[in-house]
Order: structure tokens, then C-alpha cells, then sequence
């Protein structure tokens, strides 16, 4: 436990580059619930007092909560809309603040010194998942393993599998395995703006989860996740839908993808959403592996855990979320008084190209919040080194749930110079479903479902 012991307040923790691939120690694991988070975080706060400690987060919602479907989800009350901010970083002071910043924030801050700006917030450690998360992630924790060359999942369910990663590898399968409720979703809109300034809502969809990996009432799944999106808006794309399913064995089964087109009423396979082909939901401005932070099988690329540092990122974002998009898309980027910034320490994880294998980036960077295992930031690094493109993942606590959340997403393509704002929630947003069928993601469902 050396490695967390030793941190400091902006600095960065170098481990070893090569993956380490060991059980967690009894010692290692009493730690957890402890001077750890239950999954794993720093309990105790920074030097300078600028990270508090962690007491448990926001598990319940505060007063005044009244979501439209009176149950749960949107609109969410701000706890902590009586905060004042602490300073605002802009062009002209951006220097100083430059070790807690990304090379993505600090390449807007170049491209638009004149609107471009973070304003910065006290620091809330909200995140909060439910007792029985905490339970089965510090019981089990000697439990999972990495199998295979993808790698595959094994002997892990309804915990986060490494509170405590010795690998690249181990610790983004915390993100792909992230807690949210088993059947969750939502409506959702995507916005672009090109590099003319231009606004188009590029799609309006409903999504469907089924996160059979956090059914605490099964001793196992299969799945690690499933989802199945219906298409809305424009009119040419209304109708469609699309399916995937990603397993926990990927290295004995693909992640699998289904289409629907209405007018021809059949569903093929896709195995072309992977990797790095286009997302077209996203104007090109993303890939399939960049989903949700990342998404898929990890064989193209390396991974290793850089370190731990703090950083400056979007948390605790209800003011965004209750924001009009007409009020937060402007001409280059979000419009920065909508957006709250705090401090929070990040694991940073790095994922270069294997030798011979095939992808437009050269590198990927992650940075995921300690205290959720969110991907909150991503770096995007074509074959020349240069950075293409940078991908933001504001973070609230769903308090209602309790979860962390982070879908909406903010892509700046520097290539393009264009912008995007993805999987913004509307309507009654992210919320707990009722289960579905449980043929409902099968191909023959998708049909049944089918309109022309």
C-alpha cells in the first residue's frame, strides 16, 4: 500500500509500467473500509485541505428533491448551489493551475483565450454507492482475475472487481463494470457544433441498460453489460435501434452488436461497432471504443497505471444537467458559467499501441476519479504523437439511486475543430426501469418491437 500512503498533493505517483498481475494481500485488503474507501479511494483528505475526506457521500437525496415521475431521476436538486466559487482559471493565469490540468483543457485554453475558462468549486467527496456495493467488493476482493489475451473477467460479480489494481488493465475494468442499477435508462439528446458555429440536435434516443453483473440477488452473470438504443430524431435515423452485449469472458466471446432498419424490418449483425470505427450517432467525432470513456476488448493496446494525481474536473454538475442545451452550447465549447469544477485525485491510466496491431490512435489516456472508478477525462493521440482529441464526462451523484453517474459527454475534436455534447439527459433522465422481458435483447425481440 506504499504506492497511496505516499502521495502528494500535485504530484503524480509513478508504478511500475509492466503489469502486475497478483491477488491483492489480506494486508492490502484490510485496508479497505478503512484508511481506503470501500472501493478503494483515499479516505483522507490533501495536505493543503483542498480534497476533503471522504465520509460516506451523498446517499440520500436532499430536501426538496421532486423528480417528474416522482420515483427517481430528473430534475435533480443541487446541494450545494450555495457554494461560492474559489477562483476561475482562465488564459491569462492558466500557468499556474497547469500541473492540475490535462493537455486537453490546456490546448482549449490556447485555441480560445478569449471565452474559454474553468471556474472552480469547494471539493465534495458525494460519491456514494449502496452498503451491500461496499459488502461484496471488500469480501470478495481476493476473488477476480484477468483471463485470456482480451482480457477476460473471471470469479467477479456485483463488486468492483479491483479496489485495489495492480494493472492497467484491472483498473479500467473497474469502469467497465461500474455500479448502476440492474435495469436503467433514459432519454437523451446529442448536440454538435461545428466549426462554423452551426447547432444540430444529431440524434434524440431512448436507451435501455440491463446490468446483469450488479444483480445482487444471482451469485454470478455472464454478461457484463447489455443495451438496446431506440433512435427518435431526425426523422431519417427515427425508428432504428441498435444492441450490444458485452460479456465478462471477452476472451472467449466477442462483444456482440445488432442493427435495426425499420424499413426493410430486419436486424443484422454489426460487428463493425467496435474498435475504432466511426460512431455515426456522434457525427464522427467518436469511436466505438471511446463509448462511456472506453468500450470493448483491450487486446489492440498496452495498458499501465501511470499514477495518481489532482486534478481540476467537472463534478457535482447539477447545474449543467438543469441547463437548457440552447444555454450551454456555444460556438467552440460549453459554456463555462454552467460548468462546476472541483479538485479531486484521479488514477491516470495510459494504453499505447501494440506492435502490429491495427488502430487510428497511438495512445489513449484515462483519468478516472478515485472515489467512483468514473472515467471523467480522455485523451485521444494519433500515430504522430499529436493530441486529436479530448472527451469530458461530468460527474454527479445520482443520490436517488445511490450512483455516480457520468454518460453525458463532452468531445472536442481538435482535428475538425468541432464539438459535440453526447447523451445529455431530458425528460425524466437516467432512472431505474422495470425489468424488461427476458427475451428483450434478442434479435427476434428487436423485431417485435420494430416499426415501419
Amino acid at each position: 500500500m506504499q504506492y497511496l500512503k505516499t502521495l502528494v498533493a500535485a504530484g503524480v505517483i509513478a508504478l511500475a509500467s509492466a503489469p502486475v498481475l497478483a491477488t491483492p494481500s489480506a494486508e492490502e485488503i484490510a485496508h479497505l473500509g478503512k484508511d481506503l474507501t470501500p472501493i478503494g479511494a483515499e479516505r483522507a483528505g490533501n495536505k493543503d485541505g483542498t480534497i476533503p475526506e471522504w465520509t460516506g457521500g451523498l446517499c440520500k437525496p436532499p430536501a426538496g428533491y421532486k423528480p417528474i415521475n416522482g420515483k427517481d431521476g430528473s430534475p435533480y436538486v443541487d446541494p450545494y448551489a450555495s457554494d461560492k466559487p474559489l477562483f476561475t482559471i482562465t488564459a491569462a493565469n492558466v500557468e499556474t493551475y497547469a500541473d492540475k490540468l490535462d493537455e486537453g483543457q490546456q490546448r482549449l485554453f490556447k485555441l480560445y483565450p478569449q471565452t474559454y475558462r474553468i471556474v472552480v468549486y469547494p471539493s465534495h467527496r458525494s460519491a456514494c454507492q449502496p452498503d451491500w456495493v461496499y459488502q461484496n467488493t471488500i469480501s470478495r476482493a481476493a476473488s477476480p482475475k484477468l483471463v485470456g489475451d482480451a482480457p477476460g473477467l473471471e470469479d467477479a460479480h456485483a463488486q468492483v472487481p479491483f479496489p485495489i489494481p495492480k494493472s492497467g488493465q484491472e483498473a479500467m475494468y473497474n469502469t467497465m463494470a461500474l455500479y448502476w442499477p440492474v435495469n436503467f435508462g433514459g432519454d437523451w439528446q446529442t448536440w454538435l457544433m461545428d466549426s462554423a458555429g452551426n447547432k444540430t440536435m444529431i440524434t434524440r434516443q431512448s436507451i435501455r441498460f440491463r446490468n446483469s453483473y450488479w444483480d445482487n440477488s444471482k451469485t454470478q452473470s455472464d454478461e457484463l453489460l447489455a443495451l438496446a438504443t431506440l433512435y427518435h430524431e431526425p426523422a431519417s435515423t427515427a425508428g432504428q435501434m441498435d444492441m450490444r452485449i458485452q460479456w465478462l469472458r471477452m476472451d472467449r466471446t466477442d462483444p456482440k452488436a445488432w442493427f435495426y432498419t425499420p424499413g426493410q424490418r430486419r436486424v443484422r449483425l454489426a460487428p463493425e461497432f467496435t474498435y475504432d470505427t466511426v460512431a455515426a450517432q456522434y457525427s464522427g467525432l467518436q469511436n466505438f471504443d471511446e463509448i462511456r470513456g472506453f468500450d470493448g476488448k483491450m487486446d489492440r493496446f498496452d495498458f499501465r497505471i501511470v499514477g495518481k494525481k489532482e486534478m481540476y474536473i467537472p463534478y457535482n454538475v447539477y447545474k449543467y444537467l438543469g441547463t437548457p442545451p440552447d444555454d450551454l452550447l456555444q460556438k467552440n465549447h460549453i459554456n463555462p458559467d454552467a460548468l462546476r469544477y472541483e479538485l479531486h485525485r484521479v488514477w491516470v491510466i495510459e494504453a499505447t499501441l501494440k506492435p502490429g496491431a491495427r488502430h487510428v490512435d497511438s495512445k489513449k489516456v484515462f483519468y478516472i476519479d478515485e472515489d467512483s472508478w468514473d472515467i471523467v477525462a480522455y485523451q485521444a493521440y494519433d500515430h504522430a504523437g499529436k493530441l486529436i482529441r479530448s472527451i469530458y464526462y461530468p460527474i454527479w451523484q445520482a443520490y436517488d439511486q445511490p450512483a455516480t453517474l457520468n454518460p453525458t459527454h463532452l468531445i472536442y475534436d481538435f482535428v475538425k475543430n468541432a464539438w459535440a455534447m453526447g447523451s445529455f439527459p431530458i425528460g425524466e433522465g437516467y432512472h431505474k426501469l422495470d425489468p424488461a422481458p427476458s427475451n428483450y435483447f434478442t434479435a427476434d425481440a428487436m423485431v417485435a418491437r420494430g416499426v415501419r
